[in-house]
């Protein structure tokens, strides 16, 4: 539900948690697309619901394996970003992040922690678009996308 381009209540969000809060090696959602893109900018939107659940510790991260390497591409560590239910951030390579040399076919978002943290059960994103180049400059299709996995890091290690 969060590739989806829908912002809303129910399943318009990804929601998930377990009781006892967020495991520490966070908890995930990967994009593959069909060939390496460098990352040019991507949004990340505000579910519908509770801000005790928005993450404040998280990190995008690319890789061309999808198991065993992933790098980090921006991390942000702080009070959430977002000033209002379902709200839209961009953030741009050469202002938020550094400008990518390096395509990936895997995008992954990790949550590790939540203002409910260490106690809270859940967390939700309302959506994620990632937007990059590949050779001449083409933007990623969102719909190239062959699957999408999530969990914890753990459950695919």
């Amino acid at each position: 539900n969060v590739f989806d381009n829908l912002l809303g209540p129910s399943n318009d969000k990804w929601c998930c948690g377990a009781g006892g809060g967020i495991p520490d090696e966070g908890l995930h959602v990967t994009a593959e697309l069909e060939v390496p893109h460098a990352l040019t900018h991507f949004t990340v939107s505000s579910a519908n619901d509770v801000s005790a659940r928005d993450p404040t510790v998280w990190e995008v991260q690319g890789s061309n394996d999808g198991t065993n390497f992933f790098t980090t591409i921006f991390s942000h560590d702080g009070d959430s970003f977002w000033t209002e239910r379902l709200q839209v951030v961009l953030f741009e390579a050469g202002t938020d992040f550094d400008k990518q040399n390096t395509g990936y076919r895997f995008f992954r978002h990790v949550t590790f922690k939540t203002p409910s943290w260490p106690n809270g059960a859940y967390f939700q994103i309302g959506e994620i678009e990632y937007f990059g180049t590949e050779g001449g400059g083409t933007a990623v299709d969102p719909k190239s996308k062959l699957t999408t996995t999530w969990g914890s890091i753990k459950d695919n290690q």
